[in-house]
């Protein structure tokens, strides 16, 4: 079976279905497995869309670890973003100064085209181990996410700049909290949970005062994240025409990724589990329609094609979502073959997204 895919949703790991011709002849041969160097040159070329195979004798046919699911140099850029941001983190947390060269490279224009690249960002940021620190991982994960929405939604550059280093930076405050807090797996007593709640208060107190002082949008969105749009949020229970978009964009970002995320008071949820949670929030007046359903919508595009867990120990690969509907599940096909519309069948349900060693 041959399905039609825009460039920006293809993966490493896929089959051209039919030769991809460029002005100079064939670019890319029918039977070419996608890897990273292959999309460099479909993109390098322009070209808008090509033809996958997804005949199910292929699709069966190998195990899908073959499918080569990490990125190496996605995971390689990542890898030097998580020590700059190690860097960053370290010299606020112990000297109160902000290292706003480091940050100005993490949002380059380069890695902004590289990281945030449509499926393929959200494929690699599911697929990625995350070693050493959580905090860390996260602001990253929601800085790419970040510069992701901008996209979709057709900011400047330099606004996506500014919303991705709110981003990065939106939980740095948690340094200031003991890890025994951050890491309890029970629940927080009053005390322990009033502190957590000063995290973006605490973030702020790090930033008010360094090179960022004059970008209002970035200081609000870290100050603001945790504030709702019915006001329910915290610390000072603003209403949505009080809190800057760069906040009520932060929210939901942070959300998705903490809840699609193992901790160790919380185990992951897949995607459509996170989006029932966001879609909930839109409809009782807690998140912004206005960011909350395009990234809904853009999401489902980015993870067709991944492989999940299923309810019943399973693995399947994810094989249609209907893109109109922020509520539909999707049809996906396991490793026997089997197609499996979960709209209709309810016994079973997506777990999670597998990460490259769980699908290995």
């Amino acid at each position: 079976m041959l399905k039609l895919y825009n460039v920006q949703n293809l993966r490493p790991g896929m089959k051209v279905g039919r030769d991809v011709k460029g002005m100079g002849g064939i670019l890319i041969a029918n039977g070419t497995i996608l890897d990273a160097k292959s999309l460099k040159t479909l993109a390098a070329n322009n070209i808008v869309s090509i033809y996958i195979d997804e005949s199910k004798e292929e699709a069966t046919s190998e195990v899908p670890g073959r499918e080569h699911l990490l990125d190496e140099e996605y995971v390689e850029r990542y890898d030097k973003i998580f020590r700059r941001m190690k860097t960053i983190f370290d010299s606020l947390a112990i000297h109160r100064e902000l290292k706003m060269t480091e940050l100005e490279k993490i949002v380059s224009k380069e890695n902004i085209d590289f990281l945030c690249d449509g499926a393929r960002a959200v494929s690699q940021i599911h697929n990625m181990p995350r070693e050493g620190d959580y905090i860390i991982h996260h602001s990253i994960h929601v800085g790419i996410l970040a510069g992701l929405m901008a996209h979709w939604i057709h900011w400047s550059l330099e606004r996506t700049q500014d919303l991705m280093m709110a981003a990065i930076l939106h939980d740095v405050g948690k340094l200031k909290i003991a890890p025994s807090v951050l890491e309890k797996e029970g629940k927080l007593d009053q005390e322990e949970w009033q502190k957590m709640q000063r995290h973006p208060e605490f973030s702020f107190d790090m930033l008010k005062n360094t090179k960022l002082r004059n970008k209002k949008d970035i200081l609000e969105g870290v100050w603001q994240h945790h504030e709702r749009c019915d006001g329910s949020g915290y610390q000072n229970h603003l209403v949505k025409d009080q809190i800057n978009p760069f906040a009520r964009i932060i929210a939901i970002l942070d959300i998705y990724d903490a809840m699609a995320t193992n901790r160790s008071y919380a185990e992951r949820k897949s995607p459509f589990d996170v989006i029932k949670v966001l879609y909930g929030d839109v409809l009782d007046g807690r998140l912004d329609t206005e960011f909350a359903i395009p990234f809904m919508k853009q999401l489902y595009k980015a993870i067709n094609g991944n492989w999940v867990g299923l309810s019943d120990g399973q693995r399947a690969k994810i094989v249609y979502i209907n893109e109109a509907s922020v509520t539909s599940l999707p049809v996906v096909q396991t490793l026997s073959g089997q197609f499996i519309d979960l709209n209709t069948n309810k016994k079973l349900k997506i777990e999670y997204v597998l990460t490259a060693n769980e699908v290995g």
